[in-house]
């Protein structure tokens, strides 16, 4: 799909300046966003000192609002090495803005901190996801086990890495350059399900691994993943586990 001229033009703009601001970060300080850009978890946790402390030149004389400062640069580096990583541009760009949307909530500067790592990782996972999931199909469709085509396999990225979003199928189809009507019937061909099942489970299977691996309230994980309300997360949730997310919690729990 061809790049929108102004989408092309922010990215072209926004990779002179990373450009330019990459020339004067301390090569040992670019680890961990080299780490992102591979999707490799293990680098980035190995450089957890780096990133667990958002550090930088004093942008204020109000300590908080400078790390807040700090830390829409350092997500702007995240999203920028993120796309170089093969994160869709429209993906990277809605999570910087949540995480910086989040920070505008953050009271303390530990919280600031607190948050920056999070969002390193999350980053990190989902290029990572999205190297596995390229990757995946690749060997599939040479071995014939998969007849997934480029499009297809583009909007299932797409809705990967949305799964926040509303995820209405006019959004997905034109993600890829394909009508929705189309799209709905090349992707219940090729996967076997429709868009809207894949979009669910998508969903639930990230909520249960955040259920497993995270802190977040079963509020925080119905509002980040799109369920609407907590009572249809529980429902859908119970529908596909046959459990309940508090159950499941009780359960998994790392």
């Amino acid at each position: 799909m061809e790049e929108p001229i102004y989408l092309e033009y922010l990215r072209d703009e926004s990779e002179e300046k990373e450009d330019q601001k990459e020339k004067r970060i301390p090569s040992f300080a670019m680890i961990p966003y080299y780490s992102l850009r591979d999707g490799n978890i293990e680098g980035v946790m190995s450089c957890k000192a780096l990133i667990d402390s958002v550090e930088g030149d004093r942008l204020s004389s109000d300590e908080l609002m400078n790390k807040k400062f700090l830390f829409v640069s350092s997500t702007t580096m995240a999203a920028f090495f993120a796309m170089q990583g093969g994160m869709q541009t429209e993906a990277a760009t809605a999570l910087k803005n949540l995480y910086i949307g989040r920070m505008d909530d953050c009271k303390t500067i530990e919280a600031v901190d607190e948050l920056h790592t999070i969002m390193f990782l999350d980053f990190t996972r989902k290029v990572q996801e999205s190297k596995e999931f390229i990757e995946e199909s690749e060997k599939a469709e040479e071995k014939g086990r998969a007849k997934i085509s480029r499009s297809i396999a583009q909007a299932m990225e797409y809705i990967r890495q949305n799964l926040h979003t509303k995820l209405m199928l006019k959004d997905i189809g034109k993600a890829v350059s394909l009508s929705p009507n189309y799209l709905a019937t090349r992707f219940h061909e090729e996967t076997g399900t429709t868009v809207q099942d894949y979009v669910r489970d998508q969903r639930v299977a990230v909520a249960a691994t955040m259920l497993k691996e995270s802190n977040y309230t079963l509020s925080q994980i119905s509002t980040g993943l799109g369920f609407g309300s907590n009572s249809h997360f529980i429902k859908v949730f119970r529908e596909q586990m046959k459990i309940t997310p508090k159950q499941y919690r009780l359960r998994y729990y790392r």
